[in-house]
């Protein structure tokens, strides 16, 4: 099954497995995370910037709509542990924010933008409890984000074809 625009695309497709620490110090893998429910991987570019704080503002408060489908939430940047500690803490984010040095998760997922010139951007995945990718998207700027309704209106649409 396959359906596709430029930057977002239904591509059902395996999940490559990762471990990263969280902002508590804890390594979080995804494959033992989907033994719990779908993951929505919210990738960002970094911790206290104004589009950063609001996109994931936006997921805090629609937290529970984005619950009535399972769906777990992890936010990952390449910030250190101590930074996501202090953006959880200001922010109050019920979700874990995770640490990815380098960047490699988010490049091994995709989340680059050509008008970015190959840059990580700001994008989203969720991932479904077999470990298949069910949606991605990838903003074309750092200026532009998914907001909670119209990732809302997305998993209704993967419920109803069952896709999560």
């Amino acid at each position: 099954m396959s359906v596709s625009s430029k930057q977002t695309s239904l591509v059902v497709t395996s999940a490559a497995d990762f471990s990263l620490q969280d902002h508590q110090g804890d390594t979080v893998s995804l494959k033992a995370a989907l033994v719990d429910g779908p993951v929505m991987l919210v990738f960002y570019p970094k911790d206290f910037t104004p589009v950063c704080t609001q996109q994931l503002c936006d997921y805090r408060d629609n937290l529970a709509e984005f619950e009535q489908f399972g769906i777990q939430i992890f936010a990952i940047s390449h910030n250190d542990q101590d930074s996501h500690a202090q953006f959880v803490a200001e922010h109050n984010f019920p979700f874990v924010l995770l640490t990815d040095t380098g960047n490699k998760v988010a490049k091994s997922y995709g989340c680059t933008s050509r008008l970015m010139l190959g840059k990580v951007s700001r994008a989203i995945v969720l991932v479904n409890t077999k470990g298949e990718i069910i949606y991605r998207h990838v903003e074309a700027t750092p200026l532009t984000r998914r907001k909670s309704h119209t990732l809302l209106a997305r998993l209704r649409q993967l419920s109803d074809d069952s896709l999560i």
